[in-house]
């Protein structure tokens, strides 16, 4: 048997055709049916032959020829194939396949085989019982398991052609998957790191947006008007507002400056101007705002330990969104233990646990981080000061002073102050504190307390993705003028739960909340209880709600029951009804009966425009309100067009346009954008071919057209002039540009840097231009003794970027790449292979460079010296 593990796995998979095995249902019983005697001129002939698991492991078993057919030793079979097993001394053989838990029972006393539910014929001379083992003919072998085998009687083996739907591919395919996550971060690496510039200003944004009703379009209307730049490398905005309907002439301007400094430790955001205040309880002033917080804080907060109890030789694979995240293997005493990597809010994470005879066990987990923790030992301070936006006798002036430190990576705590200034009534100081946690990782808790204004506390359970417990309280001070929280309110608690009864039910599930508020008026209870249920082709939200208690000055006592239905489009449906959203909804109160009713439908009617028409009736109309909404996303605005035809009434409309206007200060051009735009960043250039492999596009180097450009989540096409831009960036944090290779003419071009990070300024579009060389190809062979080697694991390593490749020889010891760039070599032997045949060759050291004859190298050779 050829054992194989590591980095050769990946060149191994590459050799096995992927399949799937068609799922069956559960086993039933076998009823078994007397052999017929075997016929003399088919008895068995012994014979020893090469038994191989695709090109993965083989092993020289005993067999029997029976005419052309071979007759496969099935204990040695399923040993090397992983699939566990059991056979009787009476001759008959049981075993287990995961997923699915699928039966295979073969007994020499009867004519039939069973895997699942799937039934195959075997004629006596096809099935032997000797010495304790079984023995079973190739051809209807594979007609059980679904695998085609490969029988050479000049060589004398006998090969699984596809062996990918076997537990021993599976595994190997997971070793693989666990080999490329261990390589993760050396492909997440950039070839080139740009930072962040800072010119004295550059680019100007230009926001605009527009409501203007049909009864009064001019004097009716409102209007917003935005100006962003980056000046000195932080975002300078500006934005004029009316103030009411257009005729009044009233106007509000807000100005802010922006500053972010991703590698200072004391001083990482600066604000000045209108801005908001740091602290817990965010409030805008006209100041400054101060913190060593950052601009974007990473999704990735840390990462939480998660321990359980397999079995002796099992493996349990975690999985986020299909990725794989971590891995571990049981100890001696099946104990694990996995750290998670987390985020900020819900962790849902799948894991997947495998036995050593594939046996495939799956479970589910759900780890809610709260976004008030710090990673461990992290302090951040907040400092704000400033006059309130529109003084008046609640408020004149405000400051906060705020510090958070993670205390572990599961504790945070925070203390503070927020100071108001007022003219005729009393200032007001709130120092706070507050504790947040996740004391396990299907716990959290939060608890704060502010000086003369509220104590609260929250606890929430969550031990997987299917249900969600938590509850809420807080006690108000009694304060006749409170500035942070509503008057007269006395304290308020709540409770919410979700219940999934399985993850597999998908949008069958059960939510509720009930809620009580009490303040000097009296206590007001809310309590409702919502559902989901779903077919093929509707979705059904039934609810149940109720209020009671006091509100203003009088009572209420009211119950309701109501259903929303959303009708999922089919493409069975047609090419009309197919893109068409229907939803409903409709409720009723226990004394009034039906109270409102609503239907809509929604298609889109062109790229970039959906229309949107319904009617809707409450108790107290006269008849049904008719509606028709047109939305339109196009490159330069976008637009909400609306009519409403209430019943008895004339009908009325309204018209909101919003866009952006952008200049490139690089290029000179103006562009446009359907949205909001001050505060965010572009990046524009040309992707051309670099001939001489400089880096730098040199006068008469030629435009690479139609080429994809991706730019984090977006991404962009390069024109006749090779030029691409892209908007819609987040200022100030680093990017990933790439280049699609596959949108290139030719293979032998790539990118001359595989991975670029850049800082985007903000309100302004940054130059980055993209060269694309032509590549070369690697030949060579690697030899021990003057004789090829087949099967080596060859790293070819980029020695300026670290950038890694992997190639395996062929049959004769050569090899072949293509598709390398330009640069400086290291050509390596995997140290597994090495190992394995207790040999040691020296790294091979090459260049690659442009030549009138192109590029590549054809001499290259790898010996393999004995070790001694």
């Amino acid at each position: 048997m050829l054992p194989l593990r590591g980095v050769e796995v990946v060149a191994l998979l590459a050799s096995i055709t992927l399949g799937a095995v068609r799922s069956v249902p559960a086993a039933t019983p076998v009823r078994f049916a007397p052999l017929a005697p075997v016929p003399d001129d088919t008895a068995p002939e012994p014979v020893v032959i090469d038994l191989r698991i695709g090109r993965i492991t083989g092993t020289t078993v005993q067999a029997y020829r029976v005419r052309s057919e071979v007759l496969l030793p099935l204990s040695q079979f399923f040993q090397l194939a992983e699939i566990r097993h059991r056979l009787t001394l009476d001759g008959r053989l049981e075993a287990t396949v995961d997923p699915g838990n699928r039966r295979i029972v073969i007994d020499i006393r009867s004519d039939t085989m069973q895997y699942g539910d799937h039934r195959v014929h075997i004629e006596r001379e096809f099935i032997r019982f000797e010495s304790s083992e079984l023995y079973v003919g190739s051809e209807r072998l594979g007609d059980l398991l679904g695998l085609m085998f490969s029988v050479d009687w000049s060589e004398l083996t006998a090969t699984v052609v596809d062996p990918s739907g076997l537990p021993i591919a599976r595994r190997l395919q997971r070793e693989a998957a666990r080999e490329a996550y261990l390589r993760r971060p050396d492909g997440m690496r950039p070839d080139v790191t740009l930072g962040l510039e800072r010119p004295s200003w550059d680019g100007v944004v230009v926001d605009y947006s527009l409501f203007s009703p049909s009864n009064d379009p001019i004097a009716g209307s409102t209007y917003g008007v935005g100006l962003g730049a980056d000046v000195g490398g932080g975002s300078l905005e500006m934005l004029a507002q009316s103030v009411g309907p257009a005729e009044a002439g009233r106007i509000h301007v807000d100005a802010s400056w922006n500053g972010v400094w991703r590698d200072n430790s004391w001083v990482k955001q600066l604000r000045l101007g209108d801005v908001p205040s740091t602290g817990p309880r965010a409030r805008a002033l006209r100041g400054f705002a101060v913190t060593n917080a950052p601009f974007v804080r990473p999704s990735l907060l840390g990462s939480l330990r998660y321990a359980g109890t397999l079995q002796p030789g099992w493996s349990v694979e975690a999985y986020r969104a299909g990725d794989l995240v971590a891995y571990d293997s049981t100890d001696a005493t099946g104990g694990f233990a996995i750290d998670l990597p987390v985020r900020y809010g819900e962790n849902p994470v799948d894991f997947v646990a495998y036995g050593p005879f594939g046996e495939i066990r799956e479970f589910n987990r759900t780890y809610r981080v709260l976004a008030e923790l710090l990673p461990a030992n992290r302090f951040e301070y907040g400092l704000s000061a400033g006059q309130c936006p529109a003084p008046t006798y609640t408020c004149r002036a405000t400051a906060n002073v705020d510090l958070r430190y993670g205390a572990t990576r599961r504790w945070t705590v925070q203390g503070g102050f927020d100071q108001f200034w007022r003219d005729s009534l009393p200032d007001r100081l709130h120092p706070y504190a507050s504790v947040v946690g996740n004391p396990s990782n299907s716990w959290a808790v939060q608890t704060e307390f502010v000086g003369s204004g509220v104590v609260s506390g929250a606890l929430r359970y969550e031990p997987s993705v299917d249900l969600r417990i938590e509850g809420d309280y807080a006690h108000f001070a009694r304060d006749t003028a409170p500035v942070l929280f509503v008057p007269g309110r006395r304290d308020q608690w709540s409770l919410t739960g979700f219940l999934r009864p399985g993850s597999a039910t998908g949008f069958f599930f059960f939510n509720g909340r009930l809620e009580q508020i009490r303040s000097a008026a009296g206590a007001l209870t809310r309590a409702r209880l919502d559902a989901s249920v779903q077919t093929d082709e509707v979705r059904f939200l039934p609810y149940l709600r109720m209020e009671h208690g006091s509100v203003g000055t009088g009572a209420t006592d009211r119950q309701f029951a109501g259903l929303s239905t959303f009708v999922v489009p089919r493409p069975r449906w047609g090419p009309f009804l197919s893109q068409t959203l229907v939803r409903t909804t409709t409720e009723l109160e226990r004394r009034s009966g039906l109270v409102s009713w609503a239907a809509f439908a929604a298609r889109p009617i062109a790229r970039g425009m959906r229309l949107e028409v319904g009617a809707n009736w409450q108790r107290g109309n006269r008849g049904l309100t008719y509606s028709l909404t047109l939305t339109s996303y196009f490159q330069a605005v976008r637009a909400v067009t609306s009519l409403l035809a209430p019943p008895g009434q004339p009908v009325t409309g309204s018209q909101f346009l919003q866009g952006s206007v952008l200049w490139d200060r690089r290029t000179e051009r103006l562009g446009v954008a359907p949205g909001p735009s001050v505060e965010r960043s572009g990046l524009s250039g040309h992707v051309f071919l670099d001939e001489n492999a400089n880096g730098i596009r040199d006068p008469g180097e030629a435009p690479v057209i139609n080429a994809r450009v991706l730019i984090g989540s977006l991404s962009a096409r390069s024109d006749s002039n090779g030029s691409y831009h892209v908007w819609d960036l987040v200022p100030f944090e680093p990017v990933i540009v790439s280049l699609d290779s596959l949108s290139l003419e030719s293979p032998l071009l790539v990118p001359l840097f595989a991975r670029t990070s850049i800082v985007p300024g903000p309100n302004r579009f940054r130059s980055l231009d993209i060269p694309v060389v032509e590549s070369g190809i690697i030949e060579g062979r690697v030899v021990r003794n003057g004789a090829g080697v087949a099967a080596v694991t060859l790293f070819l390593t980029d020695r300026r970027s670290g950038a890694r490749r992997t190639l395996v020889t062929f049959n004769d010891g050569a090899f072949y790449l293509m598709g390398v760039r330009p640069g400086d070599y290291e050509l390596t032997v995997s140290e597994h292979v090495l190992d394995a045949l207790a040999v040691d060759a020296e790294p091979l050291r090459f260049s690659l460079a442009p030549t009138p004859n192109g590029i590549g190298r054809s001499d290259l050779e790898l010996k393999l010296r004995p070790r001694f």
